[in-house]
């Protein structure tokens, strides 16, 4: 009996240290599985913030590009209007020596012979002739509306860098990095601002917005998903396309849609396209990176996205979002 019992208790023991050793191990494994879940946080964070700041290097280029047409513009007109000013200064004085000319003849009155009053009757004629040709020329000069027309132009352009940089706040929203209520119809419009240099003189961009409800969320990492798939669409058209950005009010959700006319996803890529540092770019132009972010960005929103796709003909692309208030209106269709 005795001899039961500490078997028994031997064996007790040895399955309690056994319990023991596994609960150890367990909880050495789930410390490690922590660690890592923490490790990959902060890479997918990091990956994000790297992501972010190649949008806005990208961002920066595109913002350079438009910033130099109206500021080259501007500055070219300002040169121009000093030159037309010169040359009317010129007409001006021109037009005073033809006055000064005309009174010469007083002068000339006073102990006149015959003579002089036939030097002074053709000295007459010839200032009438000249006053008339330097007032004419004053009156029918272009210069004055030449250089009404140039300070317009400047500032049209001028008013286009105001616009430039108001948009250019809205899109980085550095300001403000948290969650906030969002019209996704403003935050389209700053995108594609800042991606103009990719689409003007080769795609035609095609507006169908409604006025639909606002979403909540980040607007700086939303903006950063609009441009993303702007850049792609503009990437898949290697020459001349059409990109179609609709916006739309769902139940309790705003659909973004983004529409091209380029080459396509392949079958074999297609279920592919969202997985990190997955890239049918050549090495070195692509990180593999955008469209995963994209994705990431958008569930961290609460929402969801989708392609469509016909080889050689196309992709579109659906980005949903939770709305705050399930309200929609009328579209219109701009180019």
């Amino acid at each position: 009996m005795a001899v039961l019992l500490g078997a028994a208790a031997a064996a007790l023991g040895w399955r309690w240290k056994q319990s023991e050793a596994d609960k150890a191990r367990l909880l050495a494994e789930h410390q490690q599985v922590e660690a890592e879940l923490k490790q990959l946080q902060s890479s997918q964070a990091q990956v994000i913030h790297t992501t972010k700041l190649a949008s806005l290097g990208q961002m920066v280029a595109g913002v350079a590009h438009e910033l130099n047409t109206p500021l080259g513009f501007v500055k070219s007109n300002v040169e121009v209007v000093c030159d037309l000013l010169d040359d009317y200064r010129k007409l001006v004085k021109a037009y005073d020596a033809a006055v000064q000319y005309c009174q010469q003849p007083v002068d000339l009155m006073f102990g006149a012979d015959k003579s002089s009053l036939d030097k002074l009757v053709k000295h007459v004629e010839e200032s009438r002739r000249k006053l008339f040709e330097a007032r004419t020329n004053v009156e029918k000069s272009p210069l004055l509306t030449e250089a009404k027309e140039l300070l317009a132009d400047a500032g049209d352009g001028i008013t286009q860098l105001a616009s430039l940089v108001q948009n250019l706040k809205g899109f980085a929203r550095v300001d403000r990095d948290g969650m906030d209520l969002m019209d996704v119809n403003e935050g389209v419009e700053s995108a594609l601002m800042i991606a103009a240099h990719q689409l003007r003189d080769r795609i035609k961009v095609v507006r169908r917005f409604d006025q639909v409800p606002r979403v909540r969320g980040m607007p700086s990492q939303l903006n950063q998903v609009f441009l993303n798939l702007i850049t792609n669409a503009a990437q898949a058209m290697e020459d001349e396309g059409t990109l179609t950005v609709t916006t739309r009010a769902g139940e309790g959700q705003v659909e973004i849609l983004f529409a091209d006319t380029g080459c396509g996803i392949p079958d074999d890529v297609l279920p592919k396209i969202f997985d990190p540092f997955f890239t049918t770019k050549a090495p070195g132009e692509g990180t593999g990176l955008g469209l995963s972010i994209v994705h990431k960005i958008v569930k961290s929103h609460g929402g969801s996205i989708k392609v469509r796709t016909t080889p050689n003909r196309g992709s579109e692309f659906t980005v949903m979002l939770p709305s705050e208030n399930p309200a929609g209106g009328r579209a219109a269709t701009l180019h």
